[in-house]
């Protein structure tokens, strides 16, 4: 999978004051977890904003720090909802060889004949648990929906996935449905009833 790149520098100033103006002067405070002790950093706001149009834990991101480089995934982050900005990040570093375990999202794709006909699609699930080693990473697994008939739905098993991965999520949830229209389900109860009548 393609992995992106982004600078970063060490910083030794911790707390709200620092942090505050951290922020003022464009970058995020950062703090990269893993097999080492954590590591404070600051990433450029503008270049991650650049890069990163949304988050995901499933993308494999390398940190150059002067010399020094980091390949981590993003586990954590604060998000600031009213100035819509980026106020810290949690990285959690990977190593070559071993498993790690993290999220990928589920993408839907294609149109359920189900819904053409009063059925309303429902994904249950939006993000699968796997756990696989850093070369068998990938940024999400699709799910064709297009023979998905009214009442049908799609479980876990019914995936397809990439080799190399394991998904933690038990096999028989439900990823994707799609559901009768309500006033269909109770005349089908009644005339269920009427002929045990």
């Amino acid at each position: 999978m393609e992995h992106k790149t982004l600078s970063c520098e060490t910083r030794t100033e911790f707390g709200k004051g620092p942090s505050r103006r951290f922020r003022m002067a464009g970058r995020i405070p950062a703090i990269i977890y893993g097999h080492q002790d954590p590591l404070a950093i600051t990433i450029d706001a503008h270049e991650f904003g650049q890069k990163f149009k949304t988050i995901s834990e499933s993308t494999i991101i390398e940190l150059n720090c002067g010399k020094d480089s980091y390949q981590v995934l993003v586990k954590d982050f604060q998000h600031n909802m009213v100035k819509e900005t980026i106020d810290h990040i949690d990285f959690y570093e990977i190593e070559k060889g071993k498993t790690l375990k993290t999220h990928i999202p589920v993408v839907l794709a294609g149109n359920a004949p189900g819904c053409k006909v009063g059925g309303t699609l429902e994904q249950k699930i939006e993000m699968l648990e796997i756990d696989c080693l850093p070369k068998d990473l990938v940024e999400s697994i699709s799910v064709d929906i297009s023979a998905l008939e009214l009442g049908e739905s799609i479980h876990v098993r019914d995936l397809a996935i990439p080799a190399g991965v394991h998904v933690l999520d038990a096999h028989e949830r439900t990823v994707v449905t799609v559901t009768r229209p309500k006033g269909e389900k109770a005349d089908e109860e009644e005339e269920v009833e009427a002929e045990k009548e």
